[in-house]
C-alpha cells in the first residue's frame, strides 16, 4: 500500500469512527428545494438569535481548528489562546440571544446518540422515511459544543442507548453542508472522548490488577 492509500485509509477511519454521546437535538423536516438552496440560505431566512448563533458558530469552529494546530506546534502559545477563547466564549454565552438559542436546546430531553464526523444515529418518536431531508441543531452535553447541519435519512437502525418507549425508532442520518472547520472540530472531539474513555479503562484495569 502506498502513502496515498495510507492517507486515504486513515481519513476513512477518521470519518467512520463513532462514539456514544449524549446530545440535545432539534430537527426540522425540510423540502428538497430548501435542501438544495443550502444551509447558509436557511440561516439568512431564520435571522434573529439563530442567525447570530450561526455566525459565531462558524467563527468559533475556525478559531478552534487554528488553536488545535498551534498547540501541536507551540504548546504555551496554544494554551494561552485556548484560555483567551474560553474567556471570550464565557462572555458571548451571556448575550441574551445566545442564552435563548442554547436554552431552547438545553431544555429538551438529552438523547443518547451514535455520533460520527459524517453522521449520527438517534432515537426518534417518528420513523422518518429513507431520503427524508432534515435540518439538525445539536448541543453536546459533555462540553456544551454546538453544531448545525443539514442531514438525510440513510437507514433505520436499533435506537442507541437504553430503550425509550417514547422514542421507539432508530434513525441514521448522513450530514450534508457541515463546514470543514466544524467537521474537524467534531472529529477532534470524538477522538478526545475516546482517548479519555481508554485512559479511564486503563486506570480501572491497573486498579483491578493491583488489588
Amino acid at each position: 500500500m502506498n502513502s496515498g492509500d495510507d492517507t486515504q485509509h486513515e481519513e476513512d477511519n477518521r470519518r467512520s469512527f463513532r462514539i456514544e454521546e449524549t446530545v440535545y437535538l432539534k430537527l426540522d423536516v425540510i423540502s428538497d428545494r430548501e435542501y438544495r438552496d443550502g444551509l447558509d440560505r436557511r440561516k439568512m431566512r431564520m435571522a434573529g438569535s439563530d442567525g447570530l448563533h450561526s455566525v459565531l458558530l462558524d467563527l468559533d469552529t475556525r478559531f478552534d481548528q487554528k488553536i488545535y494546530l498551534l498547540r501541536a506546534e507551540a504548546s504555551p502559545a496554544g494554551e494561552c489562546l485556548t484560555i483567551l477563547n474560553d474567556k471570550i466564549n464565557a462572555v458571548i454565552q451571556q448575550l441574551p440571544e445566545m442564552r435563548e438559542s442554547r436554552s431552547a436546546l438545553a431544555h429538551s430531553t438529552p438523547l443518547t446518540c451514535a455520533l460520527g464526523a459524517d453522521g449520527m444515529a438517534f432515537p426518534s418518536r417518528k420513523n422518518y422515511d429513507i431520503s427524508t431531508k432534515l435540518s439538525l441543531r445539536f448541543l453536546l452535553e459533555s462540553d456544551n459544543r454546538y453544531f448545525e447541519t443539514f442531514a438525510q435519512v440513510v437507514r433505520h437502525v436499533d435506537p442507541p442507548g437504553e430503550i425509550d418507549i417514547d422514542r421507539p425508532f432508530g434513525i441514521a442520518v448522513e450530514f450534508h453542508g457541515i463546514k470543514s472547520a466544524q467537521k474537524e472540530v467534531l472529529i477532534q472531539h470524538l477522538f478526545d472522548r475516546e482517548s479519555e474513555s481508554l485512559r479511564i479503562r486503563r486506570l480501572d484495569l491497573d486498579a483491578m490488577q493491583g488489588s
